[in-house]
Parts: C-alpha cells; structure tokens; sequence
C-alpha cells in the first residue's frame, strides 16, 4: 500500500476523497479504485481516528470496515480523471482501408 510523504499528511479532509467518492468521480467501481490503490496508481493513506469521527459527523462515510478508512487526495483523482481508458477507443476504426 502506499503513504504519502510528510508534507502530504498536512492536507485536510476537503482535499482528500474516501474510496466511494473517488470511485464516484473516475466512473469506476470500488474494487476498481481498491486495486488501484494496490498496484500504486493512487496514492492514499489510512484516516486516522480523528479523521473517521469528522467524517462520520459529516456524513461522508456511513461506518468503518475493519480494514480502515482509505483517503485519496483528489489532485490524484483528477490526475486519474485524464488516464487512457483500458481498451480501444469506441468510434474509431481499428484497420482504415486506404483507397
């Protein structure tokens, strides 16, 4: 899994997205974002207590796994945003037959 360096721990909750908001945002699924995460194409880190509690307060996570809450910095998100998608491109022919 991958941390952030020490200035990265200084962002606040309002730069930081929870799995399903980024999930959300890319247009993918959870597990998509969870294997990202996995693989280092996203950075995150773990919230800590305090970070759980605001956003539990605030509505943004509705309970905890056990496994944590991730948090994904959203300049990654919108890095992520601009990322060639998986396969060719729909409405562009593969093979153009030149006459």
């Amino acid at each position: 899994m991958t941390g952030f360096s020490g200035s990265d721990q200084t962002e606040t909750l309002n730069d930081m997205c929870v799995v399903q908001e980024a999930a959300q945002l890319l247009g993918v699924k959870t597990s998509r974002i969870h294997a990202m995460i996995e693989d280092e194409t996203l950075p995150s880190r773990l919230a800590s207590m305090e970070e759980i509690a605001q956003l539990l307060f605030s509505k943004r996570i509705k309970g905890v796994p056990g496994s944590g809450i991730r948090l994904i910095p959203q300049s990654a998100v919108a890095a992520a945003v601009g990322r060639r998608k998986r396969g060719w491109p729909k409405g562009v022919a593969r093979y153009q037959h030149k006459t």
